[in-house]
This record gives C-alpha cells, sequence and structure tokens, in this order.
C-alpha cells in the first residue's frame, strides 16, 4: 500500500469496525474513528474515554477522510468545500506536460507532492501582520480557509502568539500539521495491520482471536496499561516514550535535581523519527527550526524555552489550530555541569533591548550577512537569549 493510499489499512480497518470502533461518516470521503485508535498517543491521551460507547459519539469518535491524498484531506485540512472542488478538480486534471503528481509514474522528472501543491494554490502575495484583525480575516478569505479555520487562528487566546508572525506562516503551519497528523494515523493503523498480520500467522493464531487483545505493556512513565487499554496499541508504535504531562513521573523528570530542563511545545506529526524502535534518540534534527530565525539566515537551530508556561502556550495553539492531531511538549533535559564547563565563545548570553541582539536578529531574519563583530555567534554551541516576537516582514521593512 503506498503512502498516498487508504489512511487506514484494510486489515486494520475491518479489526476496528468488528469491534465497533471505526464506522463510514454519513458525508462520502470520510470515517469515524475512536479516538483512542487515532496515533501513536491517542490511547494514554483518551485513556477516560470508553469503548464502550455509540458509533455517534462526537465525544469518543474524530472524522477523518478515508484517503490520503484527495479533496477530503484538504477540507480536513482546514481549507472551505469551495477552495477544495477548486484544487481537486485542479489535481484531478493534471496537466501531461510538466511535472507529475507523487502519485504518478515515476518518470525521472521533477514530481509534485500533494502538500506543496496545495500549499502553492493557497498562499499568496498578500499577507497580513500586525494587530489588525479584519486584515487577517481579508487574508484568510483569500486564503481559501473555512470559517472554523479561521476561528481557530485567530482565537483571542492566542493573539499575542499569533502575531509574532504573519497570517499566511500560521496558514501553512495549521495545513502542514493536520496533514502531519493524518500520516500519523496512517503509520499507526499500518503498524497494527502489520501485528494483525503476524499474530495471524502463528500457529492457530487469528488476528482477532481474543476480541480485544488486553494488553500489560508499561509505558515510560511508569504506568500501566488499565485493564480497557490494548496493548497492540502500545505495540504499534515504538521509538515513542511519552508522559502523562500531569504524571507524577514527568513532574519529577521536569524538576530533576541537577539538570536544567528545556522545553518545546509542538505537534506530534512534526516528531516522526525523532525516536528509533530502541525507544532511543534517533534523529534529534526533527525538532529543529527553519532557516532564517531569530540567530541564524541559513541553518535550522534549536530552540526551546526554560519556561514550562512558554512550551504549554505554543502546544495549546498547535492543539486549538488541529484536527484531530496530538501535541507533545519535548523536554530536554541538560547536565548542569556540562552548561557550567562551557566559556566564550562556546556560550554567550543575548537579550533585548542589547544592540548587538537587534542587529543580530534583524540581519538574521532578513537574511543579511554578519559583520566580523557578529560573525562568532555563528560558532557559538549555546546561546541563551530572549525570543523575538516580530514577523519576517516587520524586520524587512525595518532599516539598517
Amino acid at each position: 500500500m503506498s503512502e498516498s493510499g487508504t489512511i487506514l489499512a484494510p486489515l486494520d480497518f475491518e479489526d476496528l469496525k468488528a469491534k465497533g470502533l471505526v464506522s463510514p461518516e454519513s458525508a462520502a470521503g470520510f470515517c469515524r474513528i475512536h479516538k483512542r485508535r487515532l496515533n501513536r498517543s491517542s490511547d494514554e491521551e483518551h485513556r477516560n474515554i470508553s469503548f464502550d460507547v455509540s458509533l455517534e459519539s462526537s465525544v469518543a469518535f474524530s472524522t477523518i477522510p478515508d484517503v490520503l491524498i484527495s479533496r477530503e484531506t484538504m477540507i480536513h485540512n482546514g481549507l472551505s468545500t469551495e477552495k477544495a472542488d477548486e484544487l481537486w478538480q485542479q489535481w484531478d486534471n493534471w496537466p501531461h506536460d510538466g511535472p507529475r503528481r507523487e502519485v504518478d509514474p515515476d518518470d525521472g522528472g521533477l514530481q509534485v507532492s500533494f502538500l506543496d501543491f496545495v500549499l502553492g494554490r493557497v498562499l499568496h502575495k498578500s499577507d497580513a501582520i500586525g494587530e489588525n484583525d479584519v486584515e487577517w480575516r481579508v487574508c484568510l478569505d483569500a486564503c481559501g480557509l473555512a470559517p472554523a479555520t479561521q476561528d481557530a487562528i485567530m482565537d483571542r487566546h492566542f493573539t499575542y502568539l499569533r502575531q509574532s508572525n504573519s497570517c499566511q506562516y500560521w496558514v501553512r503551519d495549521t495545513i502542514e500539521m493536520r496533514y502531519a497528523g493524518l500520516q500519523e494515523i496512517q503509520r499507526s493503523s499500518r503498524s497494527r495491520e502489520m501485528e494483525l498480520r503476524r499474530r495471524a500467522s502463528r500457529p492457530g493464531g487469528h488476528p482477532r482471536d481474543d476480541g480485544t487483545i488486553q494488553g500489560d505493556i508499561e509505558t515510560s512513565s511508569g504506568l500501566s496499561s488499565t485493564p480497557t487499554a490494548p496493548g497492540l496499541q502500545q505495540q504499534s508504535t515504538p521509538g515513542m516514550a511519552y508522559d502523562i504531562w500531569s504524571s507524577a513521573s514527568a513532574i519529577a523528570s521536569r524538576n530533576a535535581p541537577s539538570y536544567t530542563t528545556l522545553f518545546k511545545g509542538m505537534d506530534q506529526g512534526g516528531i516522526g523519527g525523532l525516536f528509533d524502535d530502541a525507544r532511543t534518540l534517533s534523529n534529534i534534527g526533527t525538532l529543529r527550526s527553519r532557516a532564517p530565525s531569530d540567530f541564524s539566515a541559513t541553518r535550522s537551530l534549536f530552540y526551546f524555552s526554560p519556561d514550562m508556561k512558554v512550551a504549554e502556550y505554543y502546544a495549546s495553539y498547535a492543539k486549538r489550530r488541529s484536527n484531530s492531531e496530538s501535541v507533545v511538549i519535548i523536554c530536554l533535559r541538560i547536565p548542569n555541569a556540562s552548561i557550567e564547563t562551557l566559556s566564550k565563545p562556546d556560550i554567550r548570553r543575548l537579550c533585548w533591548p542589547d544592540d548587538a541582539w537587534i542587529e543580530l536578529v534583524w540581519r538574521c531574519r532578513t537574511g543579511q550577512s554578519l559583520p566580523t563583530r557578529l560573525r562568532t555567534y555563528q560558532d557559538t554551541i549555546l546561546i541563551i537569549g530572549t525570543i523575538s516576537r516580530k514577523p519576517d516582514a516587520q524586520y524587512h521593512a525595518l532599516s539598517s
């Protein structure tokens, strides 16, 4: 099955259907799936939701598209029905010349991914920044976002964070986040299907030989699976060690003595590949922020906050803009002894309103070359500094 196929693997769909955990939606092209079967952490995240509920329950079930590359996915990702119809017609009637779509046979030439296609036709030259909400709404309308998606982006509880970037930045981030969430659901379903096949291949085995597949696997937080938490969901998601944010072990972890704990709040789909199958760190590069950023014009860097509340605020805004996606807060613990051994130029402090901070952030965010006095920051291992909260456009509007 290709990555562009159905989101729920066929055998997994039949298994969930037999257990009353999935059903076709009344609207064609969608299905309803129990929230504890969405992704790698949903069983723990929604552990208080019973499996023994009606398929009509909006509390227990989420609606997702049947197929990843589809008109329905455009709607799921936040586009209005009208915009989705317009873009799907273009995608479905692709010209024979030029680059191929990712679903077309490989001819060795250029390829356009479904996500890039959508973003390329949603984002435009007209953007909005600053405090004028009317301009933001005009921009969101021009992007073709559905009213509910617009309201999520414009939620007044997150005005401070929203205004730190531009309208089109948050449109892109929201669409990418929701698409990554569907890919995560797809990966989790494929893993469950593989486990079902392994069970069926054993002597006397059957994919559903016990009906409910009880589990006793312990999570990394030390919390045992409850009697209604199937072990199959845990087994299908290797590499993701997670704690419930309010659990005793999570609190102890972030308050560990002799360590500095840094935090980063983000959507779960954005950390795919962070851990390997042995639950060890595999690719920390997934946590890098794109360039340009506050302290680099060309390199992607790691940005964390020592303030847990900041990470919670970022994660909360991601959750507000999500559809069925989960969010995570990454905790990075660094031994104090490792920080204390650093000295200039390996460690530097750079805070607003210092002149060096102002110039470095302006030059990095606008892609300007650094003068000699600022180039040393390029080789610094750890910068302890103030985060900027202005979009790139405002820096471009400033004179040097």
